[in-house]
């Protein structure tokens, strides 16, 4: 029974950031306190210790699995290569057992029997909560307050700078953010629920409220997404061609939060450029950028991810990281490819991971989008053992 309610405590505060902040020396950069770089334990992180502990000895076997083969050494190199490289940062090192952390729910969430049964109800639930949020949130265009704070939501008006905002012919409005850092944030978050609400049987009418929160946030990569996803059903070869022209829009600078992404890529070209093999190190982007870009240029507006995922892993983790990555994960992730069942799903989340992740950094950077990921995959693994109807469990 406890085991059950960790559990959809766990899946419920998918959404939620309440977290206590460790402001280390590491987390100022030129003397401004960048939040990326704080180390942060959150709920979530003490509901998936106790979901760990809980089935503790299905943990130890994921972990003695993967220490034996030749994907949990080359994991371990990566680790310590890149610890190396970011010479031992406190802030990398937290952010590698974050990482590991994460794959280790994955793995433990994808052996639990009746997986998408399990998590039906507190899914359902949570996401309801953001989205009626989200809307309310932009039907009285300001933050609700009170209790809210303690789920993540943070003070929103229009009068607030920083706050993000779109610009309509009658004038401004604001986006809503529900209890995540960013719209663009709630709206890869939402993309993503799409995928899960299509393998548990949750009610229709959230998957209409969904689609809607989306279009609400403004976000032109998701909602782009979204219509790509849901009219189109392009191929995977078509996606990546298309991630690719949506990574090209922010040279053409032809819209205001274009032109903003574009002052960011030459400085990372330059990181690129002097670490190409080993990187600069997990969390290491910010500081590096400090460094590469002219003095007065420097400010806490400037100091932040590059939007682009696959950049901005590329600049931390180099070349020989992302081989190593691409080789621990390509095996388990081909054998869930040959199902048929499952490959749609697959699909519609390396789409969505691939155009959002084009123009935004949130899949690298923020837990919540990390641990919906994890869920997803957590669920496709899962259906997967089931429709094979094996004892053998997914291991990563």
């Amino acid at each position: 029974m406890f085991k059950r309610v960790v559990l959809f405590l766990l899946v419920f505060s998918l959404p939620f950031q309440l977290g206590y902040h460790f402001w280390l020396p590491e987390t100022y950069v030129a003397s401004f306190r960048i939040d990326y770089l704080a180390p942060t334990f959150y709920l979530t992180d003490l509901l998936l210790i106790l979901f760990l502990a809980t089935n503790f000895k299905k943990t130890v076997s994921v972990i003695k699995n993967f220490s034996i083969k030749p994907s949990g050494w080359l994991f371990g190199a990566l680790v310590l290569l890149n610890l190396a490289t970011a010479s031992f940062s406190l802030i990398t090192i937290l952010a590698w057992v974050r990482l590991g952390s994460y794959l280790l729910l994955l793995a433990a969430l994808a052996k639990t029997d009746h997986l998408a049964k399990k998590v039906l109800l507190p899914f359902s639930l949570s996401l309801i909560f953001i989205i009626g949020l989200a809307i309310t949130q932009f039907i009285l265009q300001s933050s609700l307050g009170g209790i809210l704070y303690f789920f993540g939501e943070r003070p929103l008006s229009l009068a607030l700078p920083n706050v993000a905002k779109m610009n309509l012919p009658w004038g401004q409005i604001l986006r809503p953010y529900a209890t995540f850092s960013h719209p663009n944030s709630l709206a890869g978050y939402l993309l993503v629920s799409l995928v899960i609400l299509r393998q548990i049987p949750a009610p229709k009418v959230i998957r209409h409220f969904l689609i809607g929160a989306i279009v609400l946030t403004f976000s032109k990569a998701a909602i782009f997404t979204l219509i790509i996803l849901e009219l189109i059903r392009p191929k995977l070869i078509q996606i990546i061609l298309l991630s690719a022209v949506l990574g090209f829009l922010p040279f053409l600078r032809l819209d205001p939060s274009f032109s903003s992404r574009y002052y960011l890529l030459p400085p990372t070209a330059k990181i690129v450029g002097d670490r190409p093999f080993f990187g600069v190190g997990l969390k290491q982007f910010i500081p590096s950028l400090a460094t590469h870009l002219p003095a007065s240029q420097v400010s806490y507006a400037t100091l932040q991810p590059v939007h682009h995922t696959f950049i901005l892993i590329f600049a931390e983790l180099g070349l020989l990281g992302v081989l190593l990555i691409t080789k621990i994960f390509w095996t388990p992730l081909s054998k869930l490819t040959k199902d048929k069942k499952i490959r749609p799903y697959l699909l519609d989340l390396f789409s969505i991971i691939l155009m959002t992740g084009s123009l935004d950094h949130y899949w690298w950077t923020l837990p919540q989008n990390q641990l919906i990921i994890v869920l997803v995959l957590a669920l496709i693994a899962n259906m997967s053992n089931k429709s094979h109807k094996s004892n053998k469990s997914y291991e990563i």
